[in-house]
């Protein structure tokens, strides 16, 4: 395991109905409350209103799923935005 957080695109490359982006490491669930206000429950998908953490501006509306380590696919807390 890393202490490093890393986000990627995790569909499939070219354009998509829905895009998911994957968030991995410790710093999963901080993305979490800076994105959605909260972390959502492990393994739950919700729906939850996107805003620039700068900002507040809302920039969308997304399905968010935490999966909490060491019981994900990576042993590390991960974060998908879909």
């Amino acid at each position: 395991m890393s202490d490093r957080t890393i986000f990627a695109r995790s569909s499939g490359p070219g354009p998509s109905a829905i895009a998911v982006i994957r968030v991995s490491g410790p710093g999963a669930a901080g993305a979490a409350r800076a994105l959605a206000g909260k972390c959502p429950p492990p393994r739950r998908a919700t729906v939850r209103t996107i805003v620039d953490p700068v900002t507040g501006v809302m920039l969308d509306q997304a399905v968010l799923i935490f999966f909490p380590g060491p019981a994900s696919a990576t042993g590390e807390d991960i974060l998908e935005i879909h």
